[in-house]
């Protein structure tokens, strides 16, 4: 019989495998090999940062620093590369969502069948 971690492997597996997750990897693949998309990113994630370090210093962020964040979040979105990839990473996350929804179901006795 096999164990739990082995049936884990195994989800693991078919999860790597699943077409979600390839295309997510491509995707990001294609994205970061976009020198504009990835200096967005790169731009974004130090601003990103930094609002992070000043909340944990307690100090109150600005209209102005969030109204910044925002026009970069927007500007990313129109970059088709990172707009690809978010879709993909979406995808992969409704997949994982499903799976979780199995395995707790399960735990709690449900049928999923019947609901």
């Amino acid at each position: 019989m096999a164990t739990v971690m082995e049936y884990a492997e195994n989800l693991a597996e078919a999860i790597v495998e699943s077409q979600e997750f390839q295309e997510l990897k491509e995707k990001e693949a294609t994205m970061v090999a976009d020198e504009d998309a990835k200096s967005m990113l790169d731009n974004l994630n130090a601003k990103y940062q930094q609002v992070q370090m000043m909340q944990q210093n307690g100090k109150q962020i600005s209209d102005e620093k969030k109204q910044e964040l925002q026009m970069m979040e927007q500007k990313m979105k129109k970059n088709e590369k990172i707009s690809e990839f978010y879709e993909a990473q979406n995808h992969f996350n409704q997949l994982m969502n499903s799976v979780n929804q199995v395995i707790t179901h399960k735990l709690q006795g449900k049928d999923e069948d019947a609901e």
